[in-house]
């Protein structure tokens, strides 16, 4: 059982890598109108072994504490799933079974993979075989996305951002919002393991993977993935700057990298007229413009145009209209039963209609809707666990936060909390969450190590 264990935690670190290609063909099979997509079938296979991983780990540790905890999280979550979609079943307007339960496999993806692959890496550090793997497969995993997302643009054969405007890409891949997210989410590290194989100017090469990162998230024409690019190189700046004044035997080879991040920062900034995103942003303000002058016709607006032209414009442009859908789905909370309130009302709140269903796509409040108060503190606590657990490191060892290694980590995870706030599909949407969740899990797996030894474990990082 302890050769699974070992293999199992390696087929974690590789499956990281096919994720483009599992999403890819998701976007093919969606476009062709197949319902049941390859991806998630294998997403949900990969889920149900991770379960059984984490059992076999739990029993071969021998830690009963420890795996009770585990498991008595597990039971409780699955009791209030189930829970809530009987309250949901009895008392909901529309109930579709098949999307409720779909829902709930996706949601469950989080928790469940961030456990296994916190042992995956556990398992794989002590004889340094992490080093081989991690971050190694991000960095892949992303150069796939971008070789992808620049054969389907220079072919003709990209997939529209934004379908309604026909601006922006997003390749093969059919939601444009959780390639971004990925995306966000993974530059920083490919940041980090880049800088570090930059040892000599002789590797410069690799910098081109990142020139080809930045070219494709730009492609996707989203607020988020630019953003990302933008403070994840920042981040990578002042780390560099402070390598600079504190490494004063390389201090040359630092400010080389500092003017390579500079050149790259300028770069975008430079780029930034010429990509979508920028079109976005002017159609947003014209769209805005003639909403408020139909809205002084006969015709009219909706109800719903008017909240959105009515919305602060900056909080408008950077939420897309989410603010509109978390109203009507916060009206629907209000009108439901106690029982809903406290385990949640499911898929999009209320609905006539499956086509009327909408999500407000920012994560904890779909999540709050979704499980209700009870059922959110339940799921979102293990996030909220790492997240109170890694702000204390870094306070705590603030000193040490700045090597690429850690300011890069810190940028990533910033990022992922942060995307699932403004763009959402990032905590419940499997093909994203699986970057986070295994970023977020190496962090973890550094800083408790950091702390427990009082040592910064320098032997895990890129592998020379």
């Amino acid at each position: 059982m302890q050769s699974f264990i070992k293999k199992y935690s390696i087929f974690l670190m590789l499956y990281i890598v096919f994720q483009p290609v599992l999403d890819a063909v998701t976007g093919l099979m969606a476009q062709a109108h197949i319902n049941i997509t390859f991806g998630v079938l294998i997403r949900m296979a990969v889920m149900a072994v991770t379960v059984f991983y984490i059992l076999m780990f739990l029993i071969l540790n021998r830690d009963n504490k420890h795996g009770f905890r585990v498991i008595a999280y597990f039971v409780v979550l699955g009791i209030v799933s189930v829970i809530s979609l009987i309250v949901n079943y009895k008392q909901k307007e529309l109930f579709i079974p098949s999307l409720e339960l779909t829902t709930l496999a996706k949601s469950v993806y989080y928790p469940i993979m961030l456990l296994g692959y916190f042992y995956a890496f556990e398992e794989l550090a002590e004889d340094r075989i992490i080093n081989r793997f991690f971050p190694k497969v991000i960095f892949y995993a992303v150069n796939i996305i971008s070789i992808i997302m620049i054969i389907a643009h220079f072919t003709n054969t990209s997939f529209s951002s934004y379908a309604y405007y026909k601006l922006g890409e997003s390749g093969w891949f059919y939601a444009a919002n959780e390639l971004s997210a990925i995306v966000s989410i993974a530059f920083p590290i490919m940041v980090w393991y880049a800088l570090k194989k930059i040892s000599n100017w002789s590797r410069i090469y690799y910098w081109l993977t990142i020139i080809l990162a930045i070219y494709a998230a730009l492609l996707i024409g989203t607020k988020g993935s630019l953003l990302a690019i933008l403070f994840g190189t920042c981040m990578a700046i002042l780390a560099a700057v402070i390598h600079f004044f504190q490494d004063s035997s390389r201090r040359k080879f630092n400010a080389g990298i500092v003017v390579l991040l500079g050149l790259t920062l300028g770069g975008v900034f430079a780029a930034y007229p010429a990509m979508a995103v920028s079109r976005t942003a002017e159609l947003h303000s014209d769209m805005i413009k003639y909403k408020k002058k139909q809205a002084k016709t006969k015709k009219g607006i909706t109800k719903d145009q008017k909240k959105y032209v009515e919305t602060n414009k900056t909080v408008s442009y950077l939420l897309s209209g989410r603010t509109v859908y978390f109203e009507n789905a916060a009206n629907n909370f209000k009108k439901a039963t106690p029982a809903q309130k406290i385990f949640g009302m499911g898929y999009a709140t209320k609905f006539k209609s499956e086509k009327k269903a909408k999500l407000v796509e920012m994560d904890y409040i779909d999540i709050f809707f979704q499980f209700g108060f009870l059922g959110t503190i339940i799921y979102l606590a293990p996030l909220l666990y790492c997240l109170i657990y890694l702000i204390g490191t870094f306070l705590r060892k603030f000193k040490d936060m700045w090597s690429f290694k850690w300011a890069m980590l810190v940028a990533s995870v910033a990022l992922g909390f942060g995307m699932a706030l403004m763009t959402g599909h990032v905590i419940e949407a499997p093909s994203v969450s699986i970057y986070f969740v295994s970023i977020l899990s190496y962090a973890m797996l550094n800083a408790r190590i950091f702390l427990r030894t009082n040592q910064n474990p320098y032997t895990i990082d890129v592998e020379d």
